[in-house]
């Protein structure tokens, strides 16, 4: 009997022992800029906590300095929620370590910090940061994905033992804003002990999609050329409906660059540089535009960095930004990359009789600064007002320093449609125009004696709706929501379950009515509201969206917690 005791005893110490650490990969050759974030998702099995982080170094980190790493926990996964750093709470930070060398795995120890007492965590799934300082991440891209975004599907981006599991991930230049690199996987490993109390972190999560979402415009911008270009020998077709204002269809296909119909004479342009183009053969190019049909009689403006602007004019920037293409003073359409045709390669304007199309091409133009690349393109306008786009083979060299967008916008005051993986969502279609989807946002984390103000925005018309706090959502439906459909509102979502809510009006028809803004105070007590969720969701009155005379916003979800 005295055996069996020392048996079971031990088994019992075997199974209380922690897997630690939670290892991932080693000798990522990519890395950030200094100060810079990398994010990846963390599935928690039973309450740890974090004692040590190992962690690789960037190329950009100078010997010599004191690097330390920042974690910070947000909503169930970093994806989507890395533009918004209130989202998110610090709540460790490892012990400052000198780097011998720019490139090198540290292994510091970590400490609370900010409000958390310790860097105990729940069993959950977290977005985790890791904010470098005085130095830049290191990390590896990833491998044979199924997709870029979702986390761990690529083939080196997951990693798991009885505790933990890592799904990776994503990186920025500037922590918690611009342009997401992904994917991208840590290198190193979590170390950690089992137990301790939890810190009680609040958190703010958007969840669903509002309905209905209209755009002119679209757009796929990729941030690091070198892992996002998958258009290579490719190309798709946009099917004009004059009628609609809109390409009613883009589709993929496989047509290759007419380098037959090409006979003209290099233009010559040089490094960012535009050059008017005539038209040929009295055929204006015409193109949805902001208010109606948009048409171009006698000449448009090709710029060196393979794009056309189609109807105003602008400087010939080396880099594509968002913001320039839905608002600039240009209706532009092409593949924005920092290109020079001035050290090589060549463009061309030509009409092509046989299929009665204007044909501007970029041919084997190399990146911007980088030698022995290339980059051959070709837009296509038809006399019926269809374009399509001919990619041949196009450079992967670079990296955050030479982004792509490709897309068609009428800039003005073109919505944000957000980036689309063009390649992999054939067939869609823009619309004649914009209304981004109805939308609720909180201001604040639900911090212990805070007012939460949740407000809807994006509201159709001059009406009124109500907003919804519930103590409930409605699995198995959300996040993806149940269809309202069955009321004459299809498409549009229903993630909280009204029938536990409390509800309040809002309008935008001014005083004296209430505005778009609720406010959700939480209470400073009891004790019990802590870790407890809440769940709101807004609905708008609208009879001209569709049979029900409803549209409705996303979901947040709303968890207490102390800081």
């Amino acid at each position: 009997m005295r055996n069996l005791a020392i048996l079971a005893v031990t088994a019992l110490a075997a199974v209380s022992v922690a897997q630690s650490p939670l290892s991932t990969l080693v000798g990522g050759t990519n890395g950030g800029n200094i100060g810079g974030g990398l994010y990846f998702d963390l599935t928690i099995n039973t309450t740890i906590t974090i004692t040590q982080l190992d962690f690789r170094t960037g190329g950009a980190t100078v010997a010599g300095t004191n690097a330390f790493t920042d974690i910070y926990l947000g909503p169930s996964t970093y994806l989507g929620n890395v533009t918004n750093a209130a989202l998110w709470t610090l709540v460790g930070t490892t012990t400052p370590a000198t780097v011998v060398a720019g490139q090198q795995v540290i292994s510091a120890a970590v400490v609370p910090a900010g409000a958390a007492p310790s860097v105990t965590i729940a069993p959950g799934t977290y977005g985790i940061a890791l904010k470098s300082n005085n130095h830049s991440h290191g990390y590896t891209n990833g491998a044979t994905c199924t997709s870029t975004s979702i986390p761990g599907s690529c083939a080196n981006s997951l990693f798991s033992n009885a505790e933990l599991t890592l799904r990776a991930g994503a990186a920025q230049n500037a922590f918690l804003t611009g342009g997401v690199f992904q994917p991208r996987i840590f290198n190193g490993a979590i170390h950690y002990t089992l137990g301790g109390t939890p810190i009680t972190f609040a958190q703010r999560q958007p969840y669903g999609e509002g309905c209905y979402k209209n755009f002119r415009s679209f757009y796929e911008f990729m941030p690091s050329t070198a892992t996002g270009q998958d258009l290579s020998n490719t190309s798709f077709y946009m099917t004009f409906d004059g009628a609609n204002n809109r390409y009613s269809s883009i589709v993929g296909g496989t047509t290759p660059v007419n380098t037959a119909a090409v006979t003209s004479p290099s233009l010559g342009h040089l490094d960012d540089t535009n050059i008017t183009v005539n038209l040929a053969n009295s055929q204006p190019i015409i193109f949805p535009n902001i208010g109606g049909t948009g048409v171009a009689l006698t000449t448009v403006e090709m710029c060196s960095n393979m794009y056309v602007n189609l109807l105003g004019t602008t400087a010939a920037v080396s880099n594509p930004t968002i913001a320039a293409w839905l608002t600039g003073t240009a209706v532009r359409i092409g593949n924005h990359h920092d290109t020079d045709p001035g050290v090589g390669g060549t463009t061309h304007y030509d009409y092509d009789v046989g299929s009665s199309a204007h044909l501007f091409t970029w041919n084997a133009v190399p990146d911007w600064n980088i030698a022995a690349t290339a980059n051959t393109m070709q837009l296509a306008f038809f006399a019926n007002g269809d374009v399509e786009f001919r990619f041949g083979a196009l450079s992967l060299a670079g990296g955050g320093g030479w982004p792509t967008l490709v897309g068609f916008s009428p800039g003005a005051t073109s919505a944000d449609p957000g980036t689309r993986d063009i390649s992999a969502t054939f067939p869609f279609s823009t619309s004649g125009f914009d209304q981004p989807a109805l939308a609720l946002n909180g201001d604040v984390n639900p911090v212990l004696g805070v007012t939460v103000n949740l407000t809807t925005s994006n509201e159709t018309g001059l009406n009124l709706g109500l907003c919804f706090v519930s103590i409930s959502d409605l699995p198995p439906f959300s996040p993806v929501g149940l269809d309202l459909g069955i009321i004459g509102a299809p498409g549009c979502v229903a993630n909280v379950d009204i029938n536990q809510a409390v509800s309040q009006l809002i309008t935008n028809l001014g005083p004296p009515f209430p505005s778009m803004t609720v406010g959700f105070p939480i209470p400073v007590g009891p004790p019990a509201i802590i870790g407890a969720s809440f769940y709101s969701q807004s609905a708008w009155l609208d009879a001209t969206q569709n049979a029900g005379g409803i549209i409705t916003s996303n979901a947040l979800r709303l968890k207490v917690g102390t800081f």
